[in-house]
């Protein structure tokens, strides 16, 4: 493996374009058992996401679920990472932010994947953090 985003990514990301109702997008997230969707322009590239939080919060609001997920998720501002950065810069930025998920683009900016914390606190993702923060290894 190695200390790469590109090594952490599971699976293909699971896009939705604007104008998707928020019901298709829980759907979807549902289906997929995911916490997260990307809103992509038709360039696929990343214009916003709509997470669980944005759901909850929404329908708290008394969103309908006609409503598109533009209207709900959060659009711009978006916390991205390419294939070849390192897994540590991806974990500080997430932790900086606060944020469970962040989107792995290409070079061109279209999307990559995504990484949640799950996908990234395993065992290999940690040796290859710990490594980083450890070198050189600590005195015995």
């Amino acid at each position: 493996m190695g200390d790469r985003v590109k090594y952490y990514i599971k699976r293909e990301p699971i896009t939705v374009p604007p104008g998707t109702t928020l019901k298709e997008a829980v759907e979807i997230m549902a289906r997929n058992n995911i916490g997260l969707v990307v809103i992509v322009d038709q360039s696929r590239r990343p214009i916003g996401v709509l997470s669980e939080r944005d759901v909850i919060r929404a329908l708290a609001a008394g969103k309908s679920l006609n409503t598109p997920v533009e209207e709900v998720g959060t659009i711009g501002n978006l916390l991205t990472v390419r294939k070849d950065d390192d897994i540590y810069t991806a974990v500080k930025a997430m932790r900086s932010r606060g944020i469970r998920h962040i989107i792995v683009v290409n070079e061109d900016g279209t999307i990559a994947g995504v990484l949640s914390i799950r996908d990234i606190v395993e065992d290999r993702a940690l040796k290859a953090i710990g490594d980083k923060i450890w070198w050189p290894p600590p005195e015995e």
